[in-house]
């Protein structure tokens, strides 16, 4: 084969194509290397000219750069067309090029876009890269006439607590995923500066954190500093985050230690926790009308009076459950009942108690709209342990309002939030010393009970089937 000719798009010399095309074949890469402080994307296309009267049909349009440009200007970067004869020809410049970039070399990994922003006019807003099915799902619906049947719908009474409740959690929820991802919520999802990101890329950041897990728990790995600078390399790769220019801000992003991991971990939950509220059709969070967003959370949500007995009782719960400290100011109360878990309950278990479950306020939507999860890796299970929590993966509760307090964070209004949850233990094994790796309690026990005053700082009861708990409220609080 010929050397091929690389022209830039804007020179007025290169050949004449097709001014109607069709994108044959495309995809759009992405590197980010720590090391060298690289944090480019390379989009890739063959088109195909509807003008068979052309001397060239066909045409690899690349267009690359840095992404961190992309943010202020999506036509940012370097756009350039090779010409060809035939398919074969094309293909075989297209294949070439994608080999090279990919290549260990270079370290380019594709990227799966539900709708992508870079790229020749015809390729963007189409998807590029595999698509999973609970993508295929979303991009089949149209945003536009979603929205158009949702306006058509009765809007609901909200409570003016609740309104302010639902518009305070959502907006610290997007507003720490988009501090930390380089991304935007819009009408069709997870807007980065390359694209919509599908739930299959989510989810290979899971598996990369995966791997970058084990070599955090162990003491000794070879090279491991350069194993981690690798690993967060591969990870920003795959979920483009926000990072500094410089080399030194490149480096203070190696996830180096578990509080760190547990960071990008709760960010992942939260990008599908965001996904899964904001709907098939898109609208729930680029509209932000709170009724669309309650109704999304599928969570019944009542603001209690605060001259009612049940707020009285639970204020009480919190105020006289303290045991370390006594600041503990209870603002409001809901009660949350989520859908189906009532049905879900283990009440044929006896030895039901109220018991405080607390969570830092941007995961509130989630918890809300999903439930409890067990973790799948348990990291970071009181303010200064960093490690997989005292007795194995499970869900953690506390009979101290103080104790709870400390796993939540302040939002912009200087509130948290801790639950108050119905939580079946049944019968209790009590423990004196941490016992890592427990993935369900001793046989003929249905719960673990870490004893306050041994190796337990505070009394933590903790259960390994979600269905075992079921919220019952919700406190915002101040300290």
């Amino acid at each position: 084969m010929s050397r091929i000719t690389t022209w830039k798009l804007s020179d007025p010399y290169q050949p004449s194509f097709a001014a109607q095309y069709e994108v044959v074949q495309r995809a759009v890469l992405q590197v980010t290397d720590i090391k060298t402080n690289r944090n480019k994307y390379y989009a890739l296309e063959l088109h195909e000219g509807k003008d068979n009267s052309e001397e060239f049909p066909y045409r690899l349009f690349t267009h690359y750069g840095r992404t961190d440009d992309l943010e202020n200007n999506p036509d940012s970067g370097q756009k350039e067309c090779r010409y060809y004869p035939s398919l074969h020809q094309a293909q075989a410049g297209y294949n070439k090029i994608y080999r090279q970039k990919t290549s260990s070399n270079k370290g380019y990994k594709e990227v799966s876009l539900a709708s992508c922003k870079i790229g020749s006019v015809v390729a963007r807003g189409e998807s590029s890269g595999t698509m999973d099915a609970k993508t295929l799902e979303r991009i089949e619906v149209d945003p536009v006439s979603a929205q158009q049947e949702q306006t058509e719908q009765p809007s609901i009474q909200l409570n003016k607590n609740v309104r302010s409740l639902v518009r305070y959690l959502y907006d610290e929820a997007v507003g720490a995923l988009t501090s930390r991802v380089n991304a935007k919520v819009t009408a069709h999802g997870i807007e980065t500066p390359l694209g919509v990101l599908t739930i299959g890329q989510i989810e290979k950041g899971e598996e990369i954190l995966a791997d970058l897990y084990d070599v955090l728990q162990k003491k000794r790995v070879r090279r491991r500093e350069d194993k981690l600078r690798e690993l967060s390399s591969d990870f920003y790769t795959v979920i483009p985050h926000r990072f500094g220019r410089s080399r030194a801000a490149a480096e203070s992003a190696v996830i180096s230690s578990l509080s760190d991991f547990q960071t990008k971990q709760e960010t992942l939950q939260l990008m599908k926790d965001m996904l899964q509220v904001n709907g098939e059709d898109g609208v729930v969070l680029h509209n932000a009308q709170e009724e669309q967003e309650y109704l999304a959370l599928h969570c019944n949500i009542e603001a209690l009076n605060h001259r009612s007995k049940r707020f009285k009782t639970i204020q009480r719960l919190v105020e006289r459950s303290q045991l370390h400290r006594h600041n503990l100011r209870v603002h409001n109360v809901f009660a949350v009942e989520r859908d189906g878990e009532e049905s879900q309950f283990s009440e044929e278990l006896d030895n039901q108690r109220l018991l405080f479950h607390g969570s830092r306020i941007q995961n509130w939507v989630g918890i809300l709209s999903r439930g409890l999860l067990l973790p799948k890796i348990a990291v970071n299970m009181g303010a200064t342990r960093t490690d997989e929590g005292w007795l194995g993966h499970g869900l953690y509760f506390s009979d101290a309002s103080c104790t709870s307090s400390g796993y939540a964070s302040e939002g912009s209004k200087g509130t948290g939030f801790m639950a108050v949850a119905h939580v079946a233990l049944g019968a209790i094994k009590p423990y004196h010393k941490i016992t890592y790796g427990l993935t369900q309690p001793p046989q003929g026990f249905d719960s673990c009970h870490g004893v306050r005053g041994t190796q337990f700082y505070d009394d933590e009861f903790v259960i390994y089937n979600e269905r075992q708990q079921k919220l019952a409220y919700l406190v915002e609080f101040s300290e």
